[in-house]
């Protein structure tokens, strides 16, 4: 894992910037972690803090991710502590993680931390996992089938795509749509120098890779593992450069610093998300201003489509599309923003009005999904 992008992680509870704990590495026994008792001038997260502070590896180096292929990303003001597990980072709310894993994850490490430090984060993890009981969250059950769906699964072919992603010999005819579209939203996102882009909702993570291999930095968010582990599997033998980095977690609470990305893609994946407006704020922070947001959606029937109804009803994952008037509502909180439908026809000359109306517009569309593009304007 190649750490120059990630070096923007922050804590999703504190927004303090992370510090990265590689396995293997190991203190020397005069550098152990030994939370200090009875101390009213210091309690432990801040004897943590001065600790960490003074022996972690820095995010901000660049660091061989063939190395580091396991570690930990602590925050040195709360002590929340989340895992890099097979060269993925996952940075999700307290209430969306797998705590059993995780602690796991942890007792399996245990020969690279010393007992003091270990006590320590095993004791941050059951406080987080108390209190993670009191988190209201209204779409708690689509994020969890998202996260889950291996478990509903019963065909073993069902992600055979993934491994050849975009690419599907069964479906020639999705294949060029997901093809085509993507030809579209590069265009949308208005790319001209190498930048840095968040790819949402990536699944698979092949228009991450594409972007990566045209030059760009690209980060793959997605909330669900099982997805960006395949296209990992897909990228492995490509030169790093070339891969995207891969990062669980949730949109709607993601875990970045402000104004670093140039451009963001949600490409078929917004209509999955329950809290749009929440999300969108959290993307709108981490928008650099002259940066754009790319939507690439399905319509508002998209939930009476058999195929979305299908989906819903045996995997529970959401399938809600949307209109210009919806994404509109989602952005009315945004400073700065200006919200546009783009239209892609396909006319020849003897179609050509003085005026295109709507009618005419839905007439000659020439793509399978809305494109919505939300531009944050300098101040």
């Amino acid at each position: 894992m190649e750490l120059s992008l990630l070096a923007h992680l922050c804590c999703i509870n504190c927004a303090y910037k992370l510090k990265f704990w590689p396995f293997p590495f190991q203190l020397k026994s005069k550098h152990s972690f030994f939370p200090k008792k009875n101390n009213k001038n210091n309690n432990k997260e801040e004897n943590f803090s001065n600790w960490l502070n003074k022996y972690y590896l820095s995010p901000d180096q660049e660091v061989n991710r063939k190395i580091y292929r396991n570690g930990l990303f602590i925050c040195p003001n709360c002590s929340r502590w989340y895992p890099v597990i097979n060269y993925i980072p996952e940075i999700l709310p307290d209430h969306l993680r797998d705590w059993g894993r995780d602690l796991a994850f942890l007792e399996k490490q245990k020969w690279q931390l010393d007992s003091g430090l270990k006590k320590f984060l095993i004791q941050v993890a059951h406080k987080a996992k108390f209190n993670a009981k009191s988190i209201i969250d209204s779409g708690l059950k689509f994020k969890k089938a998202e996260m889950n769906i291996k478990d509903k699964v019963d065909d073993p072919l069902f992600f055979g795509p993934g491994y050849l992603a975009p690419f599907n010999p069964q479906n020639p005819e999705f294949t060029r749509q997901l093809i085509r579209r993507f030809g579209q939203v590069i265009y949308l996102l208005e790319l001209q120098n190498p930048v840095t882009i968040l790819d949402v909702g990536a699944g698979y993570a092949w228009t991450s890779e594409w972007l990566a291999k045209a030059g760009h930095n690209v980060i793959a968010l997605d909330i669900c593992r099982t997805y960006l582990e395949i296209g990992a599997k897909r990228m492995m033998n490509l030169p790093l450069p070339l891969q995207p980095e891969l990062l669980v977690a949730d949109v709607e609470a993601v875990p970045f610093q402000g104004n670093i990305f140039d451009a963001i893609l949600c490409f078929d994946a917004f209509h999955h998300v329950p809290d749009r407006k929440k999300a969108l704020r959290h993307l709108w922070r981490t928008l650099k201003p002259g940066g754009q947001i790319v939507l690439a959606e399905p319509g508002p029937q998209h939930e009476k489509e058999p195929s979305s109804i299908k989906v819903m009803e045996k995997f529970g994952i959401l399938e809600k599309g949307m209109s210009l008037e919806d994404v509109q509502s989602y952005a009315e909180d945004l400073e700065n923003a200006e919200i546009k439908q783009v239209y892609i026809v396909k006319v020849d000359n003897d179609e050509i009005k003085p005026v295109l109306f709507p009618a005419s517009l839905k007439a000659h569309k020439f793509t399978d999904c809305n494109y919505y593009v939300i531009r944050k304007h300098q101040r």
